[in-house]
């Protein structure tokens, strides 16, 4: 009996239902015509891919360093350089700076459409059909948005109108490509670019309001949790336009990176210079002394080198040279390194002072200055940085007086082997013990002279433009099917709009209207 009941409540709710379908058909119809018609006007846009590869290893710093403490910066001569944060490296790609520079090389703040039927078409600035050429730093200090609208026939402008809140509407007719237009905000000149006829509208942006408008639509971010490899993503309906943009910003992102890694190389170079120069003016005034002491004693320098030959141990003078010279290029870096100007430069790379630590605390600089670029100088990582490099500054200065300690004692125990040498030595006359002690200190300083020379090429090789900070493993390509607008889920979302109309509709007919009759 309940069943019956309940079989002829659901007849009559279908029948109810069905006869309301005056509501709800025309309402389907709506949303359904209003589906097709958004499909016609939206253009198709697809998911722009591209991805570059940080470049450095994986190894910290800190780990190193307090390894360095413990057992002296020989140990660590195989080392390697620090990581990279993959994060900074984002925030260093999608800074302000750089950001601008890309939208500067890509012409991003002129915007081009046209109508293809029904769609509204964005073109690139090199697929439009004129060339701008602006006044200097025209584009830079743009304050407000200029729409430019224009009629091209066979490479002539049939119409064109300037309209911006900065001045007032400006408009020319039949003008002939190339030309120059005098605008209340400079003269502009208009070059022919591509043979397009029909109506275009160009949009001259504010270079802040692009910027901003950019990053919105503009994703990067490590492919994985832990991982070099950053994936930059951008969606758009000008497939050309927005390869370009990506391009553009991973090659920006490598100049940027080269620029610094220069700039500290530079640093390097110009200690190197500043020694190099400080024992050419050393050898300069040793020779000539040398010279002076040959003419004034009358000694020929064949017979006093065959003195030294022959008395000499050639294995162990060479021992004390080698040590001489690098007791040297220690203390150079020591008093360079002790000097307060130097707090936050970057150390030189000399040998026997510890390489693989030196470089890791100039990556270390590195990150700070790429932090200062991109944060205010209150930020509290940097902060941070600057306190670890103070910290790492001590511990490496330490370590490097501990290799010249090293360094003293070794050349303590040659000076004692020497001893023999010594005494047949002193058994020549004065003026040849003299002579013997110019030219080793001669011997000396063009040791180091050739060990700062060649220095100096390794700081030149540094600068080749071959050096990047990402490698770049795909240029930017496009999806092959469109992401925007899907006709299915577009269709699905009219379905259920007009769905739940038309339930809204219904329900207030029946509850509401049908109770007040």
């Amino acid at each position: 009996m309940t069943t019956n009941d309940e079989n002829i409540h659901l007849g009559e709710l279908i029948k109810k239902i069905f006869s309301y379908w005056k509501i709800y058909v025309p309402i389907g119809l709506i949303c359904l015509v209003v589906a097709l018609v958004f499909l016609m006007i939206t253009p198709k846009e697809y998911k722009m891919t591209a991805r570059i590869q940080l470049l450095g290893d994986s190894q910290g710093m800190m780990s190193e360093l307090k390894m360095l403490k413990g057992a002296g910066i020989g140990g660590l001569f195989g080392g390697g350089s620090s990581g990279v944060n993959t994060e900074d490296e984002i925030m260093l790609m999608q800074s302000r700076t750089n950001m601008i520079e890309v939208i500067k090389n890509t012409d991003m703040q002129i915007v081009t459409t046209t109508r293809s039927g029904l769609k509204k078409i964005v073109l690139d600035s090199e697929q439009s059909p004129i060339t701008f050429v602006f006044p200097s730093h025209f584009l830079d200090t743009l304050s407000q948005d200029i729409t430019v609208k224009l009629n091209v026939e066979n490479g002539v402008i049939k119409k064109m109108e300037w309209k911006s809140s900065l001045f007032e509407t400006v408009e020319f007719k039949n003008q002939s490509l190339p030309c120059t237009l005098q605008l209340p905000v400079g003269d502009i000149q208009l070059l022919s670019n591509l043979p397009l006829n029909g109506k275009f509208t160009i949009t001259l942006m504010p270079l802040q309001y692009t910027f901003e408008e950019l990053v919105k639509t503009l994703m990067i971010v490590p492919t994985e949790t832990i991982s070099d490899i950053i994936l930059l993503i951008q969606q758009s309906s000008n497939k050309y336009r927005s390869a370009k943009l990506l391009n553009a910003i991973m090659d920006q992102y490598n100049l940027y990176s080269r620029d610094v890694k220069l700039k500290d190389a530079n640093l390097n170079a110009a200690f190197v210079r500043n020694r190099l120069d400080t024992v050419t003016m050393e050898l300069a005034v040793l020779e000539h002394q040398i010279e002076q002491y040959k003419q004034t004693n009358k000694m020929p320098n064949p017979e006093a080198y065959a003195t030294v030959t022959y008395y000499g141990n050639k294995e162990t003078e060479s021992m004390i040279l080698e040590k001489e010279t690098r007791m040297r290029m220690l203390n150079y870096v020591i008093d360079y390194m002790e000097n307060p100007a130097n707090e936050f430069a970057a150390v030189p790379i000399i040998d026997g002072a510890g390489e693989a630590a030196i470089m890791m605390y100039n990556q270390l600089l590195l990150e700070r200055q790429r932090l200062m670029q991109s944060s205010e100088a209150n930020n509290p990582a940097l902060l941070l940085v600057e306190k670890q490099l103070r910290e790492q500054h001590k511990m490496l200065l330490e370590s490097v007086k501990t290799v010249r300690n090293n360094v003293q004692i070794s050349l303590e125990t040659l000076y004692k082997k020497d001893n023999t040498l010594a005494k047949q030595v002193d058994n020549l006359p004065k003026q040849e013990r003299e002579f013997i002690e110019m030219k080793r200190q001669q011997r000396i300083k063009e040791s180091i002279y050739l060990f700062l020379m060649q220095k100096l090429q390794e700081k030149e090789l540094i600068n080749s433009p071959d050096e990047v900070a990402g490698r770049i493993i795909d240029s930017a390509y496009s999806s092959y099917k469109h992401v925007f607008p899907r006709g299915s889920i577009i269709l699905a979302i009219a379905f259920v709009v007009a769905s739940m109309l038309s339930l809204i509709i219904i329900c207030l007919q029946i509850f509401v209207f049908n109770k007040k009759e």
